[in-house]
């Protein structure tokens, strides 16, 4: 082979070699490239994701109303109610008031028998005549030094004794009429003709119990918090279950100025008219206050509340910076809290504030939709005036 051949044949293989290196070179290259620019949109991309701010959604705590509406559990009585007992031993005569009935003050409502009251001021009559048949003829004396002034003192004293059993006696056996004190209705009758009466005021020896029934007393204890409010004279309406749309209108007539220490609740009466005697006493009910705001206060979402630590506060946005600030919680009404301080209204806050956020972060913010309704039916509405529900209290919107 010649040395033209062999330069030849070498040049055509190195030809091929640096043909092969350019070929895997542009390969690599364009393997390289779509990688070398995705990492870098991924860098960029991480980098912007760290320098961006973060979102949040805040809501704007509100000023309360002026009004606040309470309801709570009540217990109706009568205006006036007694039980009637017996103050003489003997047996009953006869009854004339029975249950149900309207009876009129001093209205006889039974009468008693009474034997043995009757032999006794039979007795002090007789001894009340010994006595002013004795004094007479002490008086009759008309020989000087005949009688002691002393005898005649004794004389005197004995025929006034007398007369003051015999009086006794006599309004003691006044009381064998048992009469009504007040107008009103029988609402018990616990006797019959011939029953043996003693008397007294034992558990279960009442003969019969009155109440009026024209005007009614409701109940009920007041909570702490709702006391600055109660006054004499504020209106009330008082609600049963037997009249679920029928409010019936009372007024405050009185409280007892003192809180239970056991349950720092301000017993009060509400009295309320009941001519037509639509309601009876012993009806549980409530007792529904339309109250007026004793001091301002604002109203938040009780998601605005940070949940850890034990110092209550809020999560603020001023001037596009968080802002840690503490509260004082007042009222709670489930969804939405009162607050009494920290706050004046139209702060932005934070719902439902992460552990992420810091005093001073830059953040951005977005306004909180509305809630939306729940899919499927609607829950079944309350009952109206439930016995079982709780004391429910809520602003009213002005």
């Amino acid at each position: 082979m010649s040395t033209e051949e062999r330069n030849s044949g070498s040049g055509r293989f190195w030809l091929v070699i640096l043909i092969l290196l350019v070929v895997f070179g542009a390969l690599f290259l364009l393997g390289l490239l779509p990688r070398l620019k995705k990492d870098r949109t991924r860098d960029e991309a991480a980098t912007t994701q760290n320098n961006a701010k973060p979102v949040v959604t805040v809501q704007p705590a509100k000023a309360s109303p002026n009004m606040t509406s309470v309801t709570l559990p009540a217990d109706l009585r009568s205006n006036h109610e007694t039980f009637l007992f017996a103050r003489v031993n003997g047996f009953v005569q006869s009854w004339t008031s029975d249950i149900g009935q309207h009876v009129r003050r001093g209205q006889v409502l039974a009468t008693i028998t009474t034997p043995e009251i009757d032999q006794q001021i039979a007795q002090a009559q007789a001894n009340l005549e010994l006595a002013r048949t004795s004094f007479g003829r002490l008086q009759s004396v008309s020989l000087p030094g005949a009688i002691s002034k002393q005898e005649l003192d004794a004389g005197r004293a004995q025929y006034s004794a007398q007369q003051a059993a015999v009086r006794q006696l006599q309004a003691q056996r006044s009381f064998r009429q048992v009469i009504a004190p007040f107008d009103g209705t029988v609402t018990q009758r616990n006797v019959e003709v011939g029953t043996l009466v003693t008397g007294g005021n034992a558990t279960g020896t009442q003969l019969f119990k009155v109440e009026q029934t024209d005007t009614l007393r409701a109940f009920v204890d007041v909570p702490q918090n709702f006391v600055p409010s109660i006054r004499r004279g504020l209106k009330a309406q008082v609600l049963v279950p037997e009249f679920p749309t029928k409010p019936f209108q009372g007024i405050v007539a009185r409280d007892a100025e003192a809180l239970d220490p056991q349950t720092r609740t301000l017993r009060t009466e509400v009295r309320l008219p009941n001519r037509s005697r639509q309601l009876r006493p012993g009806t549980y009910g409530q007792v529904r206050f339309d109250l007026p705001q004793t001091a301002p206060s604002v109203l938040i979402s009780a998601n605005a509340l940070v949940p850890s630590g034990v110092e209550q506060k809020v999560v603020l946005v001023q001037d596009g910076k968080i802002h840690f600030q503490p509260i004082v919680v007042g009222r709670d009404f489930g969804s939405n809290l009162e607050v009494t301080q920290g706050l004046k209204g139209g702060e932005m806050l934070v719902i439902n504030p992460g552990e992420n956020l810091t005093e001073g972060l830059a953040v951005n913010s977005k306004q909180a939709e509305a809630p939306q309704k729940p899919a499927g039916p609607p829950p079944a509405a309350p009952r109206p005036n439930d016995p079982d529900a709780p004391r429910v209290s809520s602003p009213l919107a002005k």
